[in-house]
């Protein structure tokens, strides 16, 4: 039901609904046994984030018989706060599109059902999906190879994923990403804030990325990388571990597509391969204290990647291809993390720490692999 429905409910002015918001909410699509449900006896928690907020909603178990509806699910609450990369917004999927692409993708048993796509009286867009049984990926899970093979066949197939989303050019990425990388290019302010919090990024916002990143898109282009719909954030917050799977199913599940595009599929595997070494919501570090992905296990990933790739397409990519492109994607994956991360730093004068030491290993990330791959100027 990826359609927009109209709810009766008005969300506080702080935003944070209440168990009767919630409850007549969710009640708007389960209309069974939702709409008796007594809004005191529900557990809900609610996490706000920069441009959105969640809220896992459960309601107890009946004292008789078995239900008939999910007795938990998932609200995601779009907060339109200007938290959305602007550069990217003529690209990225519109609230709805990203319910409709959620709502086909759950329909291939890949990921969350989605239940109702709706708008409150106050003009709140939400999205309210199954709850997974399952827990947020932490790196040491793509040692696992079961685990890493299935992350790799959940890819393949996204990338190849028919939808009815538009298709628009990868090459409209790359000049808004890199426009966007030209504009903190030698910002002070960028400077000052680092200083501000104690961390120097002063080499890295004098880096040229933008005219680098052109040289990694031809170099991908002349050895033939392919594209597909792209989730771009790839970081491991956005694949679910599920706790109990069923003989067959996948253990992982893929979520959070606001910024799905059309791009080389090499962005969304190097940029798997990357996020490995970050966790960008830990209170201690944004860096992993974990190992890198080795190159027999990247190798492994992209076999699996290429078998389900061909599987879906028809194609016969071999594993070796897929691994040489993700080389490239590495790159792209990085300049998109750091874009976005001084995109942040601009608007909202962030100079926490943390923040700061994961740009600079990003960066690090950067020229190391660049180096690697003879791209040096």
């Amino acid at each position: 039901m990826a359609t927009l429905t109209p709810v009766p409910v008005t969300l506080p002015e702080d935003k944070v609904p209440t168990k009767r918001d919630v409850r007549d909410i969710i009640g708007t699509f389960l209309t069974k046994e939702w709409p008796s449900v007594d809004p005191e006896t529900l557990t809900m928690s609610y996490h706000a984030s920069f441009a959105n907020a969640h809220c896992p909603v459960e309601q107890p178990k009946p004292a008789i018989g078995e239900p008939t509806e999910p007795l938990k699910v998932f609200i995601k609450f779009h907060d339109d706060t200007g938290g959305d990369l602007e550069v990217f917004k003529h690209l990225a999927p519109s609230k709805q599109e990203e319910a409709l692409l959620c709502y086909e993708y759950g329909r291939s048993g890949l990921g969350a059902k989605v239940y109702g796509f709706f708008q409150t009286r106050d003009g709140t867009l939400g999205r309210i999906d199954e709850f997974l049984d399952a827990r947020n990926m932490e790196p040491e899970d793509v040692e696992n190879p079961i685990i890493r093979a299935d992350v790799a066949k959940g890819l393949a197939i996204f990338h190849a994923l028919k939808t009815s989303l538009e298709k628009k050019p990868v090459e409209s990425y790359y000049e808004a990403v890199i426009n966007g990388l030209k504009k903190y290019h030698e910002m002070d302010k960028l400077k000052a804030l680092g200083k501000e919090g104690g961390v120097s990024i002063d080499t890295l916002v004098n880096y040229d990325f933008g005219t680098r990143l052109r040289k990694v898109v031809d170099k991908l282009e002349s050895i033939g990388g392919k594209s597909g719909w792209c989730i771009h954030d790839v970081q491991f917050m956005n694949v679910m571990v599920k706790n109990d799977p069923k003989e067959g199913e996948s253990t992982v599940a893929l979520i959070d597509f606001e910024f799905v595009m059309q791009n080389y599929r090499a962005f969304d595997i190097g940029g798997h391969f990357m996020q490995k070494m970050f966790k960008w919501f830990d209170e201690e570090s944004r860096i992993a204290d974990c190992r890198k992905y080795s190159e027999e296990e990247k190798r492994h990933f992209c076999d699996e990647y290429a078998r389900q790739w061909n599987k879906v397409t028809g194609d016969s990519d071999t594993g070796d291809q897929v691994f040489l492109e993700s080389e490239y994607g590495y790159l792209l994956a990085i300049t998109f993390d750091i874009h976005n991360m001084l995109c942040f730093m601009d608007q909202i004068n962030d100079k926490d720490p943390l923040n700061l030491l994961g740009l600079n290993k990003l960066f690090d990330e950067f020229v190391s692999q660049y180096a690697k791959l003879n791209l040096e100027d």
